[in-house]
């Protein structure tokens, strides 16, 4: 029986490229905790950092035989980290602009077909990752956001403290924030403008 845990990093690449799953296995859980330590360094957001970290080992497995190692594993591994929080940090960047600019055509009244269609896809994110907060934590910011509720009605409706819904609403604000990449005072403007609009 083969002992992969013994196994150099250039072994287990030589394995991976003819699809060893066990082999991969090892490599993901020899480097999983590095990666994800290193891809939080550069994000500073624990989700993020998972998130890129498993897209890597995913595209890795999914085309282990396009995989090239023309340097260390180690070295391709920490590579594919940094150009894929590189790419994130980008396209977060370049959404956060996109959505600053909708909301400053929204506050000057003035729309546009193309505003009109950025501001539909803007809603449509925004709902997106609204329906992907937990259930109770959804439905506490929805009643925040959508029926103006106070944060004491709130618990009152739902029977449980103010403090729990104060959090609850922090946190998603948190969670918007990681993923749309803008501080919390332009979700919050948005949000409101989005509801008024």
């Amino acid at each position: 029986m083969k002992v992969y845990t013994s196994y150099s990093d250039a072994e287990l690449a030589g394995l991976i490229r003819v699809g060893d799953a066990a082999a991969f296995t090892e490599i993901y859980n020899r480097y999983w905790p590095k990666l994800f330590l290193h891809s939080r360094h550069m994000l500073s957001d624990d989700d993020q950092a998972q998130d890129v970290v498993q897209e890597v080992f995913s595209w890795i497995w999914q085309h282990y035989q396009d995989v090239n190692l023309n340097q260390s594993l180690s070295s391709y591994l920490y590579g594919a980290i940094r150009n894929k929080v590189l790419n994130l940090v980008k396209h977060e960047k370049v959404k956060a602009l996109k959505f600053a600019d909708i909301a400053a055509y929204m506050t000057s009244g003035q729309h546009g077909l193309d505003e009109e269609l950025n501001y539909q896809e803007l809603v449509r994110i925004i709902d997106d990752e609204i329906a992907l907060m937990p259930p109770k934590m959804r439905e506490i910011f929805e009643l925040s956001r959508h029926s103006d509720l106070s944060h004491k009605v709130i618990a009152e409706q739902l029977g449980i403290s103010e403090q729990t819904v104060r959090k609850q609403v922090q946190r998603a604000l948190r969670l918007l924030r990681a993923r749309l990449g803008m501080q919390t005072p332009a979700i919050v403007a948005i949000l409101y403008l989005i509801k008024n609009h």
